[in-house]
């Protein structure tokens, strides 16, 4: 079994033809309507305004500069960036408005508020009391405190003096 012609290549090119025939077909027909489009327009709309004015360096169009975020098409500012900031205001509002009210409601269903903290009279005798007694225990841990110095620094003393011998020159110590 020997092939002389790929079938599948002869089937190909001759579609390819085809397509071809189509393509240049459609792009005719294309042409035509936009054509008759044209001719038909000005007499149904009037006179066609002109078109937009040619740009230079070959219609490139070179933009300098950062995006335009939060700003829109023509400087307008964005739905989401407008809504953002009005929230923001509000609460800024809310809270200038509401914080000095809330303080002055919680002050007044507050009891102790009243008129500052008042102690009774016989309490305030006892504190009186018990703060002159711990003045005098102070005084006295104080006195406590020197005269256990005064002790230690007496028994160092006749310490290091017992330490020292008590000869003369000449003498000589007895062994027993």
């Amino acid at each position: 079994m020997r092939l002389t012609q790929n079938p599948p290549a002869a089937a190909a090119a001759g579609t390819r033809e085809e397509l071809q025939n189509a393509v240049r077909d459609i792009r005719q027909s294309v042409k035509d309507q936009v054509a008759a489009a044209k001719a038909e327009a000005p007499t149904a709309q009037g006179p066609t305004p002109p078109g937009p004015p040619s740009l230079p360096d070959g219609g490139r169009i070179t933009v300098v500069g950062s995006p335009d975020f939060p700003f829109g098409a023509g400087g307008q500012i964005s739905r989401e960036a407008s809504d953002f900031a009005i929230i923001f205001v509000a609460m800024v509002a809310a809270v200038l408005v509401l914080l000095p009210v809330t303080r002055a409601w919680a002050r007044r269903i507050d009891p102790d508020r009243k008129g500052g903290a008042q102690i009774p009279a016989d309490l305030s005798a006892q504190i009186a009391q018990l703060n002159q007694s711990v003045d005098a225990i102070a005084l006295e841990v104080e006195r406590i405190s020197e005269g256990q110095r005064f002790t230690t620094r007496l028994l160092s003393e006749q310490r290091a003096e017992a330490g020292r011998p008590m000869l003369t020159g000449g003498e000589k110590k007895n062994p027993l």
